[in-house]
Protein backbone atom coordinates (compact mmCIF):
# COMPACT_ATOMS: atom_id res chain seq x y z
CA UNK A 1 0.00 0.00 0.00
CA UNK A 2 3.13 2.39 0.75
CA UNK A 3 4.40 2.07 -2.37
CA UNK A 4 0.87 2.40 -4.14
CA UNK A 5 0.27 5.73 -2.85
CA UNK A 6 4.49 6.52 -3.91
CA UNK A 7 3.18 5.61 -7.11
CA UNK A 8 -0.19 7.96 -6.90
CA UNK A 9 1.97 10.94 -5.56
CA UNK A 10 4.30 10.41 -8.31
CA UNK A 11 1.27 10.88 -11.10
CA UNK A 12 0.11 13.99 -9.51
CA UNK A 13 3.79 15.42 -9.51
CA UNK A 14 4.19 14.37 -13.39
CA UNK A 15 0.52 16.72 -14.00
CA UNK A 16 1.31 19.27 -11.53
CA UNK A 17 5.36 19.84 -13.42
CA UNK A 18 3.40 19.75 -16.98
CA UNK A 19 0.40 20.86 -17.38
CA UNK A 20 1.38 24.15 -15.25
CA UNK A 21 4.41 24.48 -17.17
CA UNK A 22 1.74 24.94 -20.46
CA UNK A 23 2.73 27.61 -22.86
CA UNK A 24 -0.18 30.00 -24.62
CA UNK A 25 0.75 29.22 -27.99
CA UNK A 26 1.58 25.73 -27.96
CA UNK A 27 -1.03 22.86 -28.00
CA UNK A 28 -1.36 20.26 -25.38
CA UNK A 29 -2.06 16.67 -24.68
CA UNK A 30 -3.34 14.58 -21.76
CA UNK A 31 -4.16 10.73 -21.70
CA UNK A 32 -4.99 8.30 -18.98
CA UNK A 33 -5.77 4.83 -19.04
CA UNK A 34 -4.41 1.46 -18.57
CA UNK A 35 -1.44 -0.55 -19.38
CA UNK A 36 -0.13 -4.23 -19.65
CA UNK A 37 3.12 -5.74 -19.02
CA UNK A 38 4.90 -8.83 -20.79
CA UNK A 39 8.41 -10.29 -19.22
CA UNK A 40 7.84 -13.57 -20.89
CA UNK A 41 8.66 -12.64 -24.25
CA UNK A 42 11.13 -10.26 -23.79
CA UNK A 43 15.55 -10.90 -22.27
CA UNK A 44 17.63 -12.08 -24.86
CA UNK A 45 19.66 -11.00 -27.94
CA UNK A 46 18.16 -8.09 -29.70
CA UNK A 47 17.50 -11.31 -32.72
CA UNK A 48 15.22 -12.51 -30.19
CA UNK A 49 13.57 -9.41 -29.62
CA UNK A 50 12.48 -8.70 -32.98
CA UNK A 51 11.92 -12.31 -33.42
CA UNK A 52 9.25 -12.07 -31.05
CA UNK A 53 7.97 -8.59 -32.52
CA UNK A 54 7.11 -10.31 -35.70
CA UNK A 55 5.64 -13.42 -34.93
CA UNK A 56 6.86 -14.91 -31.69
CA UNK A 57 3.70 -16.41 -29.79
CA UNK A 58 5.14 -15.14 -26.48
CA UNK A 59 4.19 -11.86 -27.08
CA UNK A 60 0.65 -12.00 -28.42
CA UNK A 61 -0.10 -14.73 -25.26
CA UNK A 62 -2.79 -12.56 -23.27
CA UNK A 63 -1.82 -14.94 -20.60
CA UNK A 64 1.73 -13.41 -20.77
CA UNK A 65 0.51 -9.69 -19.82
CA UNK A 66 -0.24 -8.43 -16.52
CA UNK A 67 -2.76 -5.79 -17.09
CA UNK A 68 -3.39 -2.92 -14.82
CA UNK A 69 -6.55 -1.31 -13.92
CA UNK A 70 -7.19 2.17 -15.47
CA UNK A 71 -6.01 5.73 -14.60
CA UNK A 72 -2.89 3.45 -14.21
CA UNK A 73 -1.34 5.60 -17.49
CA UNK A 74 -0.64 9.35 -17.46
CA UNK A 75 0.69 11.03 -20.88
CA UNK A 76 1.50 14.81 -21.19
CA UNK A 77 3.04 15.81 -24.31
CA UNK A 78 3.06 18.87 -26.07
CA UNK A 79 4.02 19.89 -30.04
CA UNK A 80 6.87 21.26 -30.33
CA UNK A 81 7.43 21.80 -34.20
CA UNK A 82 6.77 20.03 -37.41
CA UNK A 83 6.33 16.34 -36.90
CA UNK A 84 8.09 16.54 -33.17
CA UNK A 85 6.32 15.95 -30.06
CA UNK A 86 7.78 15.94 -26.70
CA UNK A 87 5.81 14.00 -23.71
CA UNK A 88 5.72 12.45 -20.11
CA UNK A 89 4.56 9.09 -19.97
CA UNK A 90 3.73 7.70 -16.45
CA UNK A 91 2.53 4.08 -15.55
CA UNK A 92 2.86 2.33 -12.19
CA UNK A 93 0.55 -0.33 -10.38
CA UNK A 94 1.87 -4.28 -9.35
CA UNK A 95 3.58 -5.91 -11.86
CA UNK A 96 5.00 -9.62 -11.60
CA UNK A 97 7.69 -11.10 -14.03
CA UNK A 98 6.27 -14.62 -14.84
CA UNK A 99 9.83 -15.00 -16.65
CA UNK A 100 11.49 -15.18 -13.71
CA UNK A 101 8.38 -16.46 -11.63
CA UNK A 102 8.22 -13.26 -9.89
CA UNK A 103 4.98 -12.53 -7.72
CA UNK A 104 3.41 -8.90 -8.49
CA UNK A 105 5.37 -6.09 -7.19
CA UNK A 106 5.01 -2.35 -7.14
CA UNK A 107 5.93 -0.62 -10.49
CA UNK A 108 6.62 2.93 -11.24
CA UNK A 109 8.49 4.18 -14.75
CA UNK A 110 8.22 7.61 -15.38
CA UNK A 111 10.45 9.93 -18.29
CA UNK A 112 10.67 11.84 -21.03
CA UNK A 113 9.60 10.36 -24.51
CA UNK A 114 10.02 11.96 -28.23
CA UNK A 115 7.77 10.93 -30.70
CA UNK A 116 7.95 11.14 -34.27
CA UNK A 117 4.35 12.58 -35.66
CA UNK A 118 3.90 10.50 -39.27
CA UNK A 119 0.88 12.13 -39.86
CA UNK A 120 2.81 15.10 -40.52
CA UNK A 121 3.84 13.93 -43.88
CA UNK A 122 -0.29 14.15 -44.93
CA UNK A 123 -2.37 15.96 -42.67
CA UNK A 124 -0.99 17.07 -39.56
CA UNK A 125 -4.99 17.49 -38.25
CA UNK A 126 -5.79 13.47 -39.67
CA UNK A 127 -8.02 11.60 -37.45
CA UNK A 128 -5.75 9.16 -37.83
CA UNK A 129 -2.25 9.89 -35.99
CA UNK A 130 0.23 7.15 -35.78
CA UNK A 131 3.93 7.72 -34.68
CA UNK A 132 7.44 6.35 -33.72
CA UNK A 133 8.39 7.05 -30.14
CA UNK A 134 11.90 6.54 -27.78
CA UNK A 135 12.25 7.39 -24.31
CA UNK A 136 14.66 7.23 -21.40
CA UNK A 137 12.59 6.70 -18.30
CA UNK A 138 13.11 6.05 -14.50
CA UNK A 139 11.87 2.47 -13.33
CA UNK A 140 11.46 0.92 -9.80
CA UNK A 141 10.61 -2.69 -9.98
CA UNK A 142 12.03 -4.25 -6.98
CA UNK A 143 14.01 -7.58 -7.73
CA UNK A 144 16.43 -7.11 -4.97
CA UNK A 145 14.72 -10.05 -3.14
CA UNK A 146 15.01 -12.81 -6.82
CA UNK A 147 18.34 -14.73 -7.04
CA UNK A 148 17.53 -14.82 -10.73
CA UNK A 149 17.42 -11.25 -11.34
CA UNK A 150 21.28 -10.58 -11.91
CA UNK A 151 23.57 -9.07 -14.20
CA UNK A 152 26.37 -10.87 -16.03
CA UNK A 153 28.57 -10.30 -13.36
CA UNK A 154 26.01 -11.97 -10.98
CA UNK A 155 25.39 -9.28 -9.09
CA UNK A 156 21.45 -8.65 -7.77
CA UNK A 157 19.91 -6.33 -10.33
CA UNK A 158 17.85 -4.44 -7.17
CA UNK A 159 14.84 -2.31 -7.43
CA UNK A 160 16.10 0.97 -9.28
CA UNK A 161 16.48 1.02 -13.05
CA UNK A 162 17.16 3.11 -15.86
CA UNK A 163 15.17 2.15 -19.02
CA UNK A 164 14.87 2.83 -22.53
CA UNK A 165 11.53 2.61 -24.25
CA UNK A 166 11.55 2.56 -28.15
CA UNK A 167 8.17 1.45 -29.81
CA UNK A 168 5.14 2.53 -31.55
CA UNK A 169 1.57 4.21 -30.85
CA UNK A 170 -1.09 6.31 -32.92
CA UNK A 171 -3.77 8.36 -32.00
CA UNK A 172 -7.32 8.38 -33.50
CA UNK A 173 -8.90 11.39 -32.87
CA UNK A 174 -12.88 11.31 -32.51
CA UNK A 175 -13.37 15.04 -31.98
CA UNK A 176 -10.98 17.91 -32.47
CA UNK A 177 -10.01 17.58 -28.84
CA UNK A 178 -11.14 14.01 -27.91
CA UNK A 179 -9.80 10.71 -28.86
CA UNK A 180 -8.18 7.30 -28.26
CA UNK A 181 -4.50 6.28 -28.02
CA UNK A 182 -2.81 2.89 -28.26
CA UNK A 183 1.16 2.42 -27.73
CA UNK A 184 3.44 -0.39 -28.28
CA UNK A 185 6.84 -0.55 -26.41
CA UNK A 186 10.06 -2.62 -26.07
CA UNK A 187 11.73 -1.00 -22.71
CA UNK A 188 15.28 -2.28 -21.86
CA UNK A 189 17.74 -1.67 -18.58
CA UNK A 190 20.90 -1.26 -20.15
CA UNK A 191 22.65 0.24 -17.04
CA UNK A 192 21.50 -3.33 -15.43
CA UNK A 193 23.88 -5.36 -17.70
CA UNK A 194 21.19 -7.79 -17.67
CA UNK A 195 17.64 -8.43 -19.16
CA UNK A 196 15.86 -9.61 -16.27
CA UNK A 197 13.79 -6.21 -15.69
CA UNK A 198 13.37 -5.99 -20.05
CA UNK A 199 9.74 -6.36 -21.02
CA UNK A 200 7.33 -5.58 -23.71
CA UNK A 201 4.45 -3.04 -22.39
CA UNK A 202 0.90 -1.88 -24.30
CA UNK A 203 -1.34 1.00 -23.04
CA UNK A 204 -4.57 2.29 -24.40
CA UNK A 205 -5.86 6.01 -23.50
CA UNK A 206 -8.09 8.36 -23.74
CA UNK A 207 -6.70 11.55 -25.24
CA UNK A 208 -8.09 15.49 -24.44
CA UNK A 209 -6.01 17.91 -26.61
CA UNK A 210 -6.06 21.76 -25.18
CA UNK A 211 -3.39 24.35 -24.21
CA UNK A 212 -4.14 26.46 -27.35
CA UNK A 213 -5.35 29.84 -26.80
CA UNK A 214 -6.91 33.20 -27.95
CA UNK A 215 -5.87 35.96 -26.33
CA UNK A 216 -7.87 39.06 -28.18
CA UNK A 217 -10.99 36.04 -28.41
CA UNK A 218 -11.31 36.89 -32.14
CA UNK A 219 -11.68 33.17 -33.03
CA UNK A 220 -8.57 32.92 -34.24
CA UNK A 221 -5.89 30.89 -32.05
CA UNK A 222 -2.62 32.28 -30.95
CA UNK A 223 -0.73 29.78 -32.99
CA UNK A 224 -2.44 30.99 -36.09
CA UNK A 225 -2.64 34.94 -35.26
CA UNK A 226 -0.52 37.74 -36.77
CA UNK A 227 -1.99 39.96 -34.68
CA UNK A 228 -2.47 37.96 -31.10
CA UNK A 229 -3.08 40.76 -29.14
CA UNK A 230 -5.74 42.62 -31.19
CA UNK A 231 -9.15 41.52 -32.45
CA UNK A 232 -9.08 41.08 -36.19
CA UNK A 233 -10.66 39.02 -39.14
CA UNK A 234 -9.98 35.23 -40.24
CA UNK A 235 -9.48 36.93 -44.11
CA UNK A 236 -6.14 38.39 -42.53
CA UNK A 237 -5.47 35.71 -40.21
CA UNK A 238 -6.09 37.74 -36.84
CA UNK A 239 -5.46 40.93 -37.96
CA UNK A 240 -7.86 44.21 -37.86
CA UNK A 241 -9.12 46.20 -41.01
CA UNK A 242 -9.99 49.41 -38.67
CA UNK A 243 -11.46 51.52 -42.15
CA UNK A 244 -12.51 48.30 -44.25
CA UNK A 245 -10.62 48.94 -47.25
CA UNK A 246 -9.42 45.38 -47.41
CA UNK A 247 -5.91 46.03 -46.27
CA UNK A 248 -5.39 44.87 -42.95
CA UNK A 249 -3.85 47.62 -40.27
CA UNK A 250 -0.38 46.11 -40.22
CA UNK A 251 0.39 46.48 -44.11
CA UNK A 252 -2.35 49.60 -44.28
CA UNK A 253 -0.56 53.22 -44.50
CA UNK A 254 -3.62 54.84 -44.16
CA UNK A 255 -5.23 52.40 -41.17
CA UNK A 256 -8.28 54.70 -40.35
CA UNK A 257 -9.27 55.89 -43.84
CA UNK A 258 -10.45 53.37 -46.91
CA UNK A 259 -8.14 53.30 -49.84
CA UNK A 260 -7.08 50.87 -52.22
CA UNK A 261 -4.82 47.87 -52.28
CA UNK A 262 -2.52 49.29 -55.09
CA UNK A 263 -2.35 52.45 -52.93
CA UNK A 264 -1.30 50.97 -49.79
CA UNK A 265 -4.74 51.53 -48.45
CA UNK A 266 -4.76 55.05 -48.82
CA UNK A 267 -7.33 57.17 -50.89
CA UNK A 268 -5.93 58.19 -53.96
CA UNK A 269 -5.74 62.11 -53.67
CA UNK A 270 -7.66 64.59 -56.06
CA UNK A 271 -5.40 67.83 -56.21
CA UNK A 272 -7.49 69.95 -58.20
CA UNK A 273 -10.88 68.79 -56.08
CA UNK A 274 -12.66 67.61 -59.52
CA UNK A 275 -13.64 64.52 -58.50
CA UNK A 276 -11.13 62.52 -60.47
CA UNK A 277 -8.00 61.29 -58.43
CA UNK A 278 -4.37 62.54 -59.63
CA UNK A 279 -3.68 59.10 -61.10
CA UNK A 280 -6.25 58.86 -63.61
CA UNK A 281 -6.54 63.02 -64.06
CA UNK A 282 -4.39 64.29 -67.00
CA UNK A 283 -4.74 67.74 -65.62
CA UNK A 284 -4.71 66.78 -61.59
CA UNK A 285 -3.76 70.82 -60.70
CA UNK A 286 -6.72 72.27 -62.97
CA UNK A 287 -10.69 71.04 -62.29
CA UNK A 288 -12.05 69.35 -65.17
CA UNK A 289 -15.10 66.94 -65.96
CA UNK A 290 -13.95 63.26 -65.60
CA UNK A 291 -15.64 62.51 -69.47
CA UNK A 292 -12.50 64.62 -70.01
CA UNK A 293 -10.26 62.73 -68.09
CA UNK A 294 -10.32 65.98 -65.32
CA UNK A 295 -8.98 68.21 -67.72
CA UNK A 296 -11.21 71.28 -68.40
CA UNK A 297 -12.60 71.57 -71.38
CA UNK A 298 -11.14 73.98 -74.05
CA UNK A 299 -12.71 77.28 -75.93
CA UNK A 300 -9.75 77.43 -78.87
CA UNK A 301 -11.48 80.44 -80.15
CA UNK A 302 -12.69 82.09 -76.90
CA UNK A 303 -16.34 82.61 -77.80
CA UNK A 304 -17.45 81.15 -74.77
CA UNK A 305 -19.04 77.84 -76.50
CA UNK A 306 -16.81 75.14 -75.48
CA UNK A 307 -15.15 73.35 -77.92
CA UNK A 308 -16.99 70.15 -77.38
CA UNK A 309 -20.36 71.81 -78.25
CA UNK A 310 -19.06 74.44 -80.97
CA UNK A 311 -19.44 73.33 -84.35
CA UNK A 312 -17.03 75.61 -85.35
CA UNK A 313 -14.43 75.78 -82.61
CA UNK A 314 -11.59 77.83 -84.21
CA UNK A 315 -14.18 80.70 -85.62
CA UNK A 316 -15.87 82.82 -82.81
CA UNK A 317 -19.32 82.10 -83.03
CA UNK A 318 -22.66 82.72 -81.21
CA UNK A 319 -24.79 79.78 -78.94
CA UNK A 320 -27.77 79.94 -80.56
CA UNK A 321 -25.80 78.97 -84.25
CA UNK A 322 -23.33 76.20 -82.00
CA UNK A 323 -20.73 78.32 -81.99
CA UNK A 324 -20.57 79.06 -85.34
CA UNK A 325 -20.74 82.78 -87.05
CA UNK A 326 -24.13 83.83 -87.94
CA UNK A 327 -25.07 82.84 -91.65
CA UNK A 328 -25.93 85.77 -94.18
CA UNK A 329 -29.06 83.81 -94.18
CA UNK A 330 -29.84 84.96 -90.63
CA UNK A 331 -29.08 88.70 -91.60
CA UNK A 332 -30.82 88.42 -94.82
CA UNK A 333 -34.03 87.27 -92.90
CA UNK A 334 -33.53 90.02 -90.39
CA UNK A 335 -32.74 92.45 -93.11
CA UNK A 336 -36.10 91.46 -94.90
CA UNK A 337 -38.27 92.03 -91.58
CA UNK A 338 -36.68 95.29 -91.36
CA UNK A 339 -38.30 96.28 -94.94
CA UNK A 340 -41.36 94.20 -94.73
CA UNK A 341 -43.80 97.07 -95.89
CA UNK A 342 -41.07 99.75 -97.29
CA UNK A 343 -43.30 102.23 -99.18
CA UNK A 344 -42.92 104.03 -102.76
CA UNK A 345 -44.54 106.58 -104.35
CA UNK A 346 -47.38 105.28 -106.26
CA UNK A 347 -46.78 103.70 -109.10
CA UNK A 348 -42.91 104.75 -109.14
CA UNK A 349 -40.11 103.37 -107.76
CA UNK A 350 -39.42 106.39 -105.57
CA UNK A 351 -39.12 105.48 -101.94
CA UNK A 352 -41.55 107.40 -99.94
CA UNK A 353 -39.94 109.47 -96.56
CA UNK A 354 -41.51 107.02 -94.19
CA UNK A 355 -39.45 104.23 -95.35
CA UNK A 356 -35.67 106.04 -94.03
CA UNK A 357 -35.88 103.99 -90.73
CA UNK A 358 -36.34 100.28 -92.20
CA UNK A 359 -33.79 100.95 -94.87
CA UNK A 360 -31.73 102.49 -92.03
CA UNK A 361 -31.85 99.14 -89.67
CA UNK A 362 -31.40 97.48 -92.91
CA UNK A 363 -28.30 98.87 -94.09
CA UNK A 364 -27.08 98.28 -90.35
CA UNK A 365 -27.75 94.46 -90.45
CA UNK A 366 -26.18 94.43 -93.79
CA UNK A 367 -22.95 96.04 -93.03
CA UNK A 368 -22.65 93.88 -89.80
CA UNK A 369 -22.25 90.83 -91.79
CA UNK A 370 -18.92 90.66 -92.59
CA UNK A 371 -18.79 90.96 -96.43
CA UNK A 372 -21.82 88.71 -96.74
CA UNK A 373 -23.67 88.93 -100.22
CA UNK A 374 -27.19 89.45 -101.41
CA UNK A 375 -29.50 89.81 -103.32
CA UNK A 376 -32.36 91.96 -103.34
CA UNK A 377 -35.80 90.66 -105.30
CA UNK A 378 -38.67 93.34 -105.77
CA UNK A 379 -42.06 91.51 -105.99
CA UNK A 380 -45.65 93.12 -107.30
CA UNK A 381 -49.05 92.29 -106.94
CA UNK A 382 -51.31 90.93 -109.76
CA UNK A 383 -52.64 94.00 -111.25
CA UNK A 384 -51.74 95.62 -114.33
CA UNK A 385 -50.10 94.01 -116.94
CA UNK A 386 -47.22 91.25 -116.39
CA UNK A 387 -44.78 93.17 -118.57
CA UNK A 388 -45.53 96.35 -116.56
CA UNK A 389 -45.47 94.24 -113.26
CA UNK A 390 -41.68 93.22 -114.09
CA UNK A 391 -39.97 96.17 -114.94
CA UNK A 392 -41.63 98.06 -111.47
CA UNK A 393 -40.52 95.39 -109.92
CA UNK A 394 -36.94 95.68 -110.90
CA UNK A 395 -36.82 99.55 -111.12
CA UNK A 396 -38.28 99.30 -107.27
CA UNK A 397 -35.56 96.22 -106.25
CA UNK A 398 -32.97 98.87 -108.03
CA UNK A 399 -34.14 101.59 -105.70
CA UNK A 400 -33.77 100.16 -102.89
CA UNK A 401 -30.48 98.64 -103.35
CA UNK A 402 -29.17 102.08 -104.51
CA UNK A 403 -30.66 103.56 -100.96
CA UNK A 404 -28.44 100.81 -99.16
CA UNK A 405 -25.76 101.91 -100.82
CA UNK A 406 -26.31 105.43 -99.76
CA UNK A 407 -26.21 104.30 -96.60
CA UNK A 408 -22.65 102.72 -96.47
CA UNK A 409 -23.09 99.44 -97.83
CA UNK A 410 -20.80 97.95 -100.48
CA UNK A 411 -22.00 97.96 -104.34
CA UNK A 412 -19.99 94.85 -104.12
CA UNK A 413 -22.74 93.21 -101.88
CA UNK A 414 -25.70 94.06 -103.59
CA UNK A 415 -27.65 93.02 -106.37
CA UNK A 416 -31.09 93.72 -107.32
CA UNK A 417 -33.81 91.75 -109.46
CA UNK A 418 -37.19 91.69 -109.73
CA UNK A 419 -39.79 88.83 -110.35
CA UNK A 420 -43.36 90.71 -111.07
CA UNK A 421 -46.51 89.23 -110.19
CA UNK A 422 -44.35 85.93 -110.58
CA UNK A 423 -44.70 84.98 -106.77
CA UNK A 424 -48.10 86.65 -106.22
CA UNK A 425 -50.62 84.97 -104.61
CA UNK A 426 -53.52 87.31 -103.85
CA UNK A 427 -56.16 88.11 -106.70
CA UNK A 428 -56.12 90.81 -108.83
CA UNK A 429 -59.25 91.23 -108.10
CA UNK A 430 -58.89 91.43 -104.26
CA UNK A 431 -58.71 94.79 -102.10
CA UNK A 432 -55.92 97.02 -102.15
CA UNK A 433 -55.08 96.48 -98.76
CA UNK A 434 -55.37 92.35 -99.08
CA UNK A 435 -53.03 93.01 -102.46
CA UNK A 436 -50.18 94.36 -100.04
CA UNK A 437 -48.88 90.92 -99.01
CA UNK A 438 -47.65 91.00 -102.77
CA UNK A 439 -45.73 93.66 -102.27
CA UNK A 440 -42.32 93.35 -101.06
CA UNK A 441 -39.11 93.55 -101.16
CA UNK A 442 -36.99 90.45 -100.23
CA UNK A 443 -33.54 89.77 -99.26
CA UNK A 444 -31.60 87.04 -100.04
CA UNK A 445 -27.99 85.19 -98.88
CA UNK A 446 -26.05 84.73 -101.45
CA UNK A 447 -23.01 82.36 -100.98
CA UNK A 448 -19.44 82.72 -102.74
CA UNK A 449 -19.44 79.73 -105.11
CA UNK A 450 -23.37 81.37 -106.85
CA UNK A 451 -22.38 85.47 -106.55
CA UNK A 452 -20.14 85.93 -109.68
CA UNK A 453 -22.40 84.28 -111.94
CA UNK A 454 -25.56 86.26 -110.19
CA UNK A 455 -23.05 89.36 -110.85
CA UNK A 456 -23.06 89.13 -114.37
CA UNK A 457 -26.74 88.55 -114.70
CA UNK A 458 -29.26 91.41 -115.96
CA UNK A 459 -32.43 91.31 -114.13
Amino acid sequence: MKNLKLGISALALTVASTVFAQTSNNPWLIGVGAHAENHVAAGGKVGDVFEQAFGGKQLYNINNFTITPPLSKLTVARHLTGPLVLDWQTTVGNVDNKRLGMGKEFMLMTGLGLQLKANSLWNEESWFDPYLRVGANYLRHDYSGQSNAVNEDGENIGANHFALATGLGSNFWLTKNFGLGIQGDYVSTPGDKATAANFWQAGASLLFRFGQTDRDKDGILDKDDLCPDTPGLPEFQGCPDTDGDGVPDKDDQCPDVAGPVENNGCPWPDTDGDGVVDKDDQCPTVAGPAENNGCPWPDTDNDGILDKDDACPTVPGLAQYNGCPKPQSAYAEEATVALQDILFNFNKSTLRPESKPKLDAAAEIIKSSNGGTFLITGHTDKKGSEAYNLNLSRRRAASVVAALESRGVSANQLKSKGVGEAEAVVDEKASDAERMKDRKVVVSAVDAAAWDAIKKRDY
